[in-house]
C-alpha cells in the first residue's frame, strides 16, 4: 500500500499525530500542545484509514524507523472505519455490530434502522453516552495496535465532534 503521508515525519519523530482534518489537528493541539512538526494532517482527497494502514505497513517493514507512539484524531465515520478495520464507509449493519459490542442495546438502535450512520453520533454525544464513545476509541486503538508487528508501538485514538471542534472521547 502506498504511504500517503511524508515518511520523513515517521523517521524523525518519536511520536506522530495523524489528523483527519485541520480542525482535528487544532482540537488536538489545543488540548495536548505538541509542536507542529509531529502533526500530519490528511488532505480531504485522502482517506485516513488508507493512511493509517499505510503507516502500519511501513512500520511492519521498517520497524527501526517507526515512531514509538502514534496518535490518531478522527471524526465519527473514520472512527467506525478504523474500529472495523475497513477502508469503506461502514454500513448500518457494521455500525450496529460495533455499537452493540460497545454496549448499545438493539432496542436503542431501532430508531436508526433506516437512518444514515452519521445520525448516530449526535444521539451518542448529546445523550452523554461518552462510555460508548470511549469504547469505540479503544476498539480503534486495539485494531491499529493489533495490525502492528512491533507491539511496543503505542497508539492513542481521539474522537472529535465537528460541531464543537473539540475532542470528545479518547482511548487515554
Amino acid at each position: 500500500m502506498l504511504l500517503l503521508c511524508p515518511i520523513d515525519n515517521l523517521k524523525d519523530n518519536h511520536e506522530i499525530i495523524l489528523c483527519d482534518s485541520a480542525m482535528a489537528k487544532q482540537a488536538h493541539k489545543e488540548l495536548f500542545r505538541y509542536s507542529d512538526d509531529v502533526y500530519v494532517t490528511i488532505d480531504e482527497s485522502e482517506n485516513i484509514f488508507d493512511v493509517i494502514s499505510g503507516i502500519v505497513d511501513f512500520c511492519n517493514a521498517e520497524s527501526q524507523s517507526c515512531p514509538s507512539k502514534i496518535h490518531i484524531v478522527l471524526n465519527w465515520i473514520y472512527l467506525l472505519q478504523v474500529s472495523l478495520w475497513q477502508a469503506k464507509k461502514p454500513t448500518a449493519g457494521d455500525a450496529f455490530t460495533v455499537l452493540k459490542n460497545a454496549g448499545v442495546g438493539s432496542n436503542e438502535l431501532q430508531p436508526f434502522k433506516t437512518s444514515d450512520i452519521d445520525d448516530i453520533f449526535p444521539w451518542l454525544y448529546y445523550g452523554k453516552r461518552f462510555d460508548i464513545l470511549r469504547k469505540l476509541c479503544h476498539k480503534a486503538k486495539k485494531q491499529t495496535e493489533g495490525h502492528l508487528k512491533n507491539h511496543s508501538i503505542r497508539v492513542d485514538c481521539h474522537l472529535i465532534a465537528e460541531d464543537t471542534k473539540r475532542i470528545v472521547a479518547s482511548s487515554l
